[in-house]
């Protein structure tokens, strides 16, 4: 009586957790399992619960990584995805139903930069080449990115315009905490708040 929800009621919970998996255009090694927004907190994975957990600690993941709306996966050499992808699915999904088990380190930087990467090699940079443009992305002190445009767009009147309007509403789409630290013309660097 009163001793918390049954075993049937928690399944329930876990199977309503969705996460899809999506391709990382840069890393084939890499996938990012697309979460539900806020279920962690951004940074490098130290520990979780469950079956997820102990893939991490068996060394089935040589990297995991935090973004506001996905867990970025990087499998060890040897594994591939279309074998691990099922269970590490499930098991991912269950550890999200105890986000107070996890512990994850902040890493605004490689945060950023993952994310930032995936854009550029995606639909943000499509949209910049497809003009004949190039964008650049370096990191700058640390834990801030810095973004400069090229090519045909480099002198551009709507380089600022492009920046913003696509590269940086995406970024805040997948992270909100994201801070401008400064901009000019055709140029713009960038944060993580904490």
């Amino acid at each position: 009586v009163g001793a918390g929800p049954c075993r049937a009621d928690r399944r329930r919970r876990i199977d309503v957790i969705g996460i899809h998996a999506e391709r990382v255009a840069t890393d084939d090694r890499a996938v990012r399992w697309v979460v539900p927004a806020g279920s962690l907190t951004a940074g490098r994975v130290r520990r979780a619960p469950g079956r997820f957990g102990g893939m991490l600690d068996q060394g089935v993941f040589s990297d995991a990584l935090v973004e506001h709306t996905a867990v970025w996966l990087w499998l060890r050499d040897g594994l591939s995805w279309a074998q691990q992808g099922p269970a590490v699915q499930s098991a991912l999904r269950e550890a999200l139903a105890d986000p107070d088990a996890w512990a994850v380190e902040p890493a605004p930087g490689e945060v950023l930069e993952h994310v930032t990467a995936d854009l550029l090699a995606g639909p943000v940079g499509d949209f910049v080449r497809s003009h004949g443009g190039s964008v650049t992305a370096r990191p700058v002190g640390g834990d801030a990115v810095a973004f400069q445009l090229g090519g045909a767009c480099e002198h551009c009147p709507a380089a600022g315009h492009t920046l913003r309007l696509r590269l940086l509403e995406e970024l805040r789409r997948r992270c909100p905490d994201l801070v401008e630290v400064d901009s000019g013309p055709g140029g713009l660097t960038l944060t993580l708040g904490s």
